[in-house]
């Protein structure tokens, strides 16, 4: 049974995952489209999961300590023209190679104070279609033994020097998607940071780097639940 974490006001998810604002200095219009580039505007809910393990790393005592999730997903709402909001996220069993590790848990958002995010059309030629943001302070709880003691330590997220998470966003037709056997839109990034968070134990790692992919799907029925609407980024 998932147990709950609280969360502080960036996953390893969201990913994640993949919510969601644009950045500043993007001056082009954004549509979020059903299936292609021509297809009708789409709003509703909407949810990014990751495909294979998210993978971080610490450098801790001068050693390297690897670590990995088995995965994470987010959902939430989204206007057509991008701002959107996390209604839930959830992440696999972690696990670190000094020791470390947490059970799957559905992440508890009743204290976070900002669920907003947004998509944005942001292409960069020969990469990404746009950018997808999470905002907020999502974090997760790993515990277990180094140097003989029992430790608890909490993660959150940074992307690019700001807190919460930032991928690239990849356009099911892109030829530079990071899952070119996936005909989805699709979520990337390679520069997520875990921050160790208040509550953690000294000895908790301080900070380290990960990285994931993912797709991301609305509804075809509204409300179903069941996320096999294909998405794709236009102006």
């Amino acid at each position: 049974m998932k147990a709950p974490i609280r969360l502080a006001a960036p996953l390893a998810a969201a990913s994640a995952a993949l919510a969601l604002t644009a950045p500043a200095a993007s001056a082009a219009t954004t549509t979020i489209r059903q299936e292609t580039a021509t297809g009708a505007p789409y709003s509703g809910n909407w949810q990014v999961a990751t495909v294979g393990a998210l993978t971080f790393s610490v450098d801790y005592l001068g050693a390297k300590v690897t670590g990995s999730c088995d995965g994470a997903e987010l959902r939430g709402t989204v206007q057509s023209t991008g701002p959107g909001e996390l209604t839930a996220a959830s992440i696999g069993a972690c696990r670190t190679s000094n020791g470390l590790s947490s059970p799957p848990t559905d992440l508890d958002l009743g204290e976070m104070p900002d669920k907003s995010g947004s998509v944005a059309y942001d292409p960069v030629s020969g990469g990404r279609d746009g950018v997808l943001s999470i905002n907020g302070g999502l974090r997760f709880k790993m515990e277990g033994k180094i140097l003989g003691f029992t430790v608890t330590c909490y993660y959150g997220f940074r992307t690019g020097g700001t807190d919460g998470l930032r991928f690239d966003v990849y356009n099911r037709d892109n030829p530079n998607r990071p899952l070119p056997d996936r005909d989805d839109a699709q979520g990337r990034s390679e520069n997520i940071t875990l921050v160790r968070q208040s509550g953690s134990s000294g000895l908790c790692p301080s900070n380290g780097t990960g990285s994931g992919s993912a797709i991301a799907r609305g509804e075809s029925t509204p409300g179903s639940g069941v996320f096999d609407r294909k998405l794709y980024l236009t102006s």
